[in-house]
């Protein structure tokens, strides 16, 4: 097949990205499932090859080693590999090459399945043409009818569902009984936390994560658009040691906080919890989010949906349609791979939630936390409202959090808390 030279240049960009930075290409591409069948040109689709077999083997990917693995096939595979790191200035646009890749790829099959119906017309009635036609169109479709699955198979998932409810064996336990009593989180759920700075809506969303991982040992990521992936580590780990994330940043820790941060980072490390910094916009959420769902990952928790950025497409929209377009592509992440989220929202002084009354609909659970007028130091209470629960009845009361370092203790644990603290207080 004669390649065009649109399909060189995009091929050569797509491999140059790889080339750059594989980990990061390979997640921006994530969403188009590139494989080597759609290239055209022989040397990409071998490069193709040759990156994922290093990168299998966990042997360095550079243009040495590339080169090195296809030098014998290939004499000229040098200039090839040249050519395409010049062609791409930066990783970043990797799925934007990805996806034109793809549609021609596309474009390409299409075109032979109807030029082969045409040549059978001269020989086959019709009506056979048609019925087969129909058939390779239906298996070229990327997402046929057939994905979908019947009314009986979708009320058996639904009473298996039900079924695992009663016996305490389904939802993602969080550590707050609340949340827990009701099944915990569900698969799909995307779960809002809100509030004004301040009302440790962040605490409360960590907090959980934590749990699901550390107590839980359930496959999570965190989403961070606030901090680096090594600040995170760092509160995550003066938070389990009990010791000061601040103390350690002044350079005033003493051998013995050393020691027990040590002893936390042998159990923290452990975690099953993917991080990342750099998924920023909606699409870059969702290409994250895919890779680390194959992986095993059930919950999923963003900090926070109104510092996300614009896909370029809405560079130019206002700021409700760009947070109405993160929120809707949060949803639909949840329902397609059946993960849960947890997303950190902020609100205006209203109370109301940031921007973008989508989030209000796309939730299936919102909680606001508020800092009552009462909070102190001897008083650290923080109220929890439930403002929607999608199959539950919505509370009147609010449940009281209380603050100690850096974790919330429920109204009976603080209770305790006091107890064996009154005589330090004192």
């Amino acid at each position: 097949m004669l390649q065009t030279d649109i399909e060189n240049d995009l091929e050569l960009a797509l491999i140059g990205g790889y080339m750059l930075d594989f980990e990061a290409a390979t997640t921006e591409a994530a969403d188009f499932s590139i494989t080597a069948e759609m290239f055209v040109s022989p040397k990409a689709k071998a490069v193709f090859e040759a990156l994922h077999a290093l990168h299998a083997e966990k042997i360095p990917i550079d243009p040495l080693t590339v080169r090195e693995r296809l030098i014998a096939s290939d004499a000229n595979i040098t200039q090839f590999l040249t050519q395409a790191i010049d062609a791409t200035p930066t990783a970043a646009h990797t799925a934007y090459y990805a996806q034109l890749v793809r549609q021609k790829h596309e474009s390409r099959r299409l075109r032979g399945i109807l030029y082969a119906a045409v040549r059978r017309l001269d020989d086959v009635p019709a009506d056979m043409v048609q019925a087969d036609l129909m058939r390779q169109l239906e298996k070229n479709d990327n997402d046929p009818a057939k994905d979908g699955i019947t009314f009986a198979e979708a009320t058996a998932q639904a009473v298996e569902t039900f079924q695992t409810i009663a016996e305490g064996r389904s939802g993602i336990k969080t550590g707050f009984s609340f949340i827990d009593t009701n099944g915990g989180i569900q698969p799909g759920e995307m779960i809002v936390i809100s509030g004004k700075a301040g009302s440790c809506k962040t605490t409360l969303a960590r907090q959980i994560l934590e749990h699901v991982c550390g107590t839980g040992k359930i496959p999570s990521a965190l989403i961070t658009l606030e901090m680096t992936e090594s600040q995170i580590a760092g509160q995550a780990l003066t938070n389990h040691s009990q010791t000061s994330y601040r103390k350690f940043m002044s350079g005033v820790a003493t051998p013995q906080d050393w020691t027990r941060l040590f002893a936390s980072k042998t159990v923290t490390e452990a975690w099953p919890l993917s991080i990342t910094a750099k998924a920023r916009t909606p699409t870059r959420i969702a290409a994250f989010v895919r890779k680390v769902v194959r992986r095993g990952a059930r919950l999923i928790v963003l900090d926070y949906l109104q510092a996300t950025s614009p896909d370029a497409s809405l560079a130019k929209a206002n700021i409700e349609q760009q947070i109405t377009n993160a929120s809707n592509t949060i949803r639909d992440l949840a329902v397609s791979l059946k993960v849960s989220f947890i997303v950190v929202c902020t609100e205006s002084r209203e109370g109301e939630l940031r921007y973008s009354d989508a989030i209000r609909y796309d939730a299936w659970k919102w909680l606001r936390m508020i800092q009552p007028e009462e909070n102190n130091d001897d008083n650290p209470v923080f109220h929890l409202e439930i403002m929607k629960d999608r199959f539950a009845p919505v509370p009147k009361s609010v449940k009281p959090l209380y603050r100690v370092g850096n974790r919330l203790l429920a109204a009976d644990e603080w209770l305790e808390y006091t107890k064996t603290n009154k005589g330090r207080r004192e």
